[in-house]
């Protein structure tokens, strides 16, 4: 979720786009197999509850909002742990590419 962005190009830009002219057609439907939609079409099953419902906890929590961990299921902990351990390397991954950008 966190390299949402990086998955897939915009259609315009993706070679395998389902249309003919892609940059005359902002519209145009992803490729088969597109990690991005796949992505959104799970987070929108009823499987992808449980991790959508823990972006919302995880946003409450940055939000200010307190909550006993004894409230917290520990799937919902061990998937809200995961989130800030990959957050913490998503930031890190960033600031590198950064530096990069800047050294050349």
């Amino acid at each position: 979720m966190l390299r949402n962005k990086d998955l897939c190009p915009e259609p315009v830009n993706c070679p395998a786009v389902l249309t003919e002219e892609p940059l005359a057609d902002y519209t145009a439907l992803p490729c088969d197999g597109c990690p991005r939609q796949a992505l959104n079409e799970y987070l929108d099953s009823p499987e992808g509850a449980l991790i959508q419902g823990v972006i919302d906890l995880d946003y409450a929590l940055q939000m200010g909002v307190t909550v006993k961990l004894r409230e917290i299921p520990y799937p919902s902990f061990l998937l809200l742990r995961q989130l800030t351990d990959e957050r913490e390397k998503y930031k890190t991954e960033e600031i590198k590419k950064s530096s990069a950008k800047r050294g050349h």
